[in-house]
């Protein structure tokens, strides 16, 4: 499972619940979707991934499992050998193995993180909508596309700003994460015009010591 599948997951469902309403999905309608329709359909999409991530949170963690194990098994393969160079590889792969446990470990936490914001905002609507929020995004079941279409539209600024307000936040800690790997950016140390000038004059002064 990944985006790619889950993206084409949606397209499906799209269509099939639009299919017969004067909301479907067509080779020709696709390309001229209204603004309102696209902002609902880009809602939608968002609500779909958050509600798979738990799901794909978990394939992550079991896939990681078999992974990292066959990782160890080759390298404690390799390191029975005395070779120089097969020595270094190993190390080499020791490193990989933390940067890929460390960015594994990132990947579960974005899409537990997700599923949590899911929740908040279906915790935050009535309990009529929620239920059929439920029935389509949880449960997959094939829902009124314009009952679904009309629950998004009335909570449809706020489920935005819960996303914007989420995108900033992530825009923040990534500018953090850059700032604690990188470092500030170092001060450049402005040169004054007297101090041109002297280096100018000892770089002459050295020259004429080559030429004498």
């Amino acid at each position: 499972m990944n985006l790619a599948i889950i993206s084409e997951e949606f397209g499906e469902q799209i269509a099939a619940i639009t299919a017969g309403t004067r909301f479907e999905i067509s080779s020709e309608s696709d390309n001229d979707v209204p603004v309102m329709e696209a902002r609902i359909r880009n809602i939608m999409y968002c609500l779909w991934k958050d509600s798979t991530s738990k799901e794909l949170a978990k394939y992550l963690e079991r896939s990681a499992e078999q992974y990292f194990q066959e990782l160890y098994e080759f390298s404690y393969g390799v390191t029975s050998y005395e070779d120089v160079s097969i020595t270094k590889g190993t190390e080499r792969l020791a490193l990989m193995i933390l940067a890929e446990k460390e960015n594994r470990k990132r990947q579960i936490d974005r899409l537990e993180r997700a599923y949590k914001r899911f929740n908040s905002i279906l915790d935050s609507f009535p309990s009529q909508d929620v239920k059929v929020l439920q029935m389509y995004f949880i449960e997959r079941k094939k829902v009124d596309y314009e009952l679904l279409r009309g629950i998004v539209k009335k909570h449809l600024k706020f489920i935005e700003a819960y996303y914007d307000e989420d995108t900033e936040a992530a825009e923040k800690r990534s500018k953090e994460i850059s700032n604690d790997i990188e470092g500030p950016a170092p001060k450049v140390k402005q040169t004054s015009v007297q101090q041109l000038k002297k280096n100018k004059k000892r770089a002459l002064k050295s020259l004429n010591k080559l030429f004498k």
